[in-house]
């Protein structure tokens, strides 16, 4: 799974870096400004002002109130920016719709600012996880919203818009790729070049691996001496506990009664060879 952290994902990169919670950079200057302006939500967003301003005209982000773009709106406008390269911008909006239990109207089960910061918590998680679905219901763990599907829709909801910018990252790097293929076919030395960095790297990998490795046979060669003397040592340990064993036996026996005299002992097996 590619490390979505990286500053590749349009409008929503500077909102997933450790210790951030996504919506709070925004929070502050709306509760400084009282609004923001166009030129202020283009300035956070990256967006031009024409494109804001079709999004309003379509419907996908509601009027300004003022001409000021409060919570709700510079949220939807970070959320369509975050999935519009994979998503259709209408689908987005149907998206939307839906998380609002589906309608525009009403009291919606959860801001856009709250289901922003759980995009961005659960992004920032990803390189953390085995999977998109895992790292959802991690960060929706907590959450109870105020009707019965509330929390189906927003992990619903959540994990589509988590494929959809892994999709977008994954476009990106392959973009960024194909671009970089192109350019070392227009200027072949510079791919010659590379390939003799990567070789010597990779020499320099294996003889490091290979003077590791002779470094850990010596480390071994040294134990064996010392395993070999605990092994003998052992040996004549059992050897020892073994005679004293027959020469206990062996005075106890004018002591035992006639039926254990006649009783086969179960001598060492070096013991009755001997004997024969």
């Amino acid at each position: 799974m590619p490390d979505v952290k990286e500053k590749i994902l349009p409008g929503i990169d500077a909102y997933i870096e450790p210790g951030e919670k996504g919506f709070s950079k925004i929070q502050m200057l709306l509760e400084a400004t009282g609004g923001l302006s166009l030129s202020q939500v283009c300035a956070v967003t990256g967006l031009e002002g024409s494109t804001i301003q079709n999004w309003v005209k379509r419907g996908w982000v509601a009027h300004p109130t003022g001409k000021r773009y409060e919570e709700v709106h510079v949220a939807r406008i970070l959320i369509i920016n975050a999935l519009k390269e994979c998503i259709k911008l209408e689908h987005i909006a149907l998206l939307m719709s839906f998380v609002r239990g589906g309608s525009e109207e009403g009291e919606p089960i959860i801001r856009e600012s709250e289901l922003f910061n759980f995009l961005c918590e659960a992004l920032s998680k990803m390189s953390q996880a085995s999977g998109v679905e895992i790292v959802v219901e991690e960060v929706l763990r907590g959450y109870s919203g105020p009707a019965p599907d509330a929390k189906l829709r927003i992990r619903k909801a959540l994990t589509l818009m988590m494929y959809a910018c892994v999709c977008t990252d994954v476009k990106r790097r392959t973009e960024s790729m194909m671009r970089q293929i192109l350019h070392e076919l227009e200027n072949p030395s510079e791919i010659l070049a590379e390939a003799a960095a990567y070789s010597a790297e990779v020499e320099e990998e294996a003889a490091q691996a290979a003077e590791d490795n002779d470094e850990a046979d010596a480390e071994e060669v040294a134990e064996a001496p010392e395993a070999r003397k605990t092994i003998a040592q052992t040996l004549r340990e059992w050897d020892v506990s073994s005679v004293e064993r027959i020469i206990i036996d062996h005075e106890g026996e004018g002591s035992k009664p006639k039926e254990a005299q006649d009783k086969p002992v179960n001598r060492p097996w070096f013991s009755r060879k001997n004997a024969r």
